[in-house]
């Protein structure tokens, strides 16, 4: 009796797999594109407006707020 043999479909999955990894992150990325605009407008305004300024003090302005 002679034997069909089925064909291999493994570098099909992994394609799939691949595409659907690329997808995702694809869709995750372009879901945060307008995440940041609102504190990228504020910083353009008020260059303090950032925490990540040259010489900021987080405790400074807290101080000043508490007179």
């Amino acid at each position: 009796m002679i034997e069909k043999q089925e064909k291999d479909n493994f570098w099909l999955y992994v394609g799939a797999g691949v595409l659907a990894f690329g997808a995702v992150v694809f869709m995750i990325k372009g879901g945060e594109h307008g995440k940041y605009e609102t504190a990228k407008k504020l910083i353009a305004e008020d260059a303090h407006n950032s925490a990540y300024a040259i010489g900021h003090d987080v405790n400074k302005k807290y101080a000043e707020d508490a007179k």
